[in-house]
């Protein structure tokens, strides 16, 4: 398959991952934020603007209503030597000793914390960072996708997982575990399946200052 984008060891793949992967070397980490299939849960809440749009989804947006399958879970995870995926008290996956936690230090509607399933050999981990200082607070704002992990989080998470020369994210959104791992000078790949998510992740990393 032609990448989307391709330049200094960073590659974009515009399609679904499961076709994607298989095609694909193994990664030493797989770096990963799936949907949780809590779209539709948003849409129905008192999030919802007087418009009828969620206020994190927009209006007649669906990629978040239902999880990706177990089956592509485990593939993606099959996909590195180590694994970090955000959301995984969503999916069924195999008990952890390591757990990563976002602790987003302030209560709100959505949740107050949230966590990451590994395969990694170490105590569980917290990062405390508020949602604001992550992204109004700093060049990171506004998000250019609705359920975005912050830059610094996603370099947390590459900062506990060892030697990792290459890092995949098989569910890319706008990209900011690329950023993260181009910033930290590691080779990336990721896969989107939505191509305006691809446009967005490809013009952050043409970026000489990445955000």
């Amino acid at each position: 398959m032609k990448p989307y984008y391709e330049h200094a060891g960073i590659t974009i793949y515009h399609g679904d991952c499961a076709e994607v992967l298989p095609t694909l070397p193994k990664a030493d980490l797989v770096l990963t934020d799936p949907p949780y299939g809590i779209g539709e849960r948003w849409s129905k809440s008192e999030m919802v603007g007087k418009n009828g749009a969620s206020r994190l989804w927009g209006k007649g947006e669906t990629w978040d209503d239902a999880p990706p399958s177990d089956g592509l879970i485990s593939l993606a995870v099959a996909a590195g030597k180590r694994a970090v995926v955000w959301g995984g008290n969503y999916f069924s996956l195999p008990p952890s000793r390591c757990w990563l936690v976002w602790d987003k230090a302030q209560q709100f509607s959505g949740a107050d914390a949230e966590l990451a399933w590994t395969n990694l050999d170490a105590p569980v981990r917290v990062h405390r960072l508020s949602r604001i200082d992550a992204f109004v607070n700093c060049s990171e704002f506004p998000k250019t996708h609705p359920t975005e992990k912050p830059l610094r989080v996603m370099q947390w998470c590459l900062s506990l997982a060892g030697e990792a020369t290459l890092v995949l994210d098989p569910f890319m959104g706008s990209g900011t575990t690329l950023v993260a791992a181009k910033n930290l000078g590691r080779k990336a790949i990721g896969i989107e399946i939505e191509e305006r998510y691809c446009e967005i992740a490809a013009k952050r990393l043409a970026q000489e200052i990445l955000l």
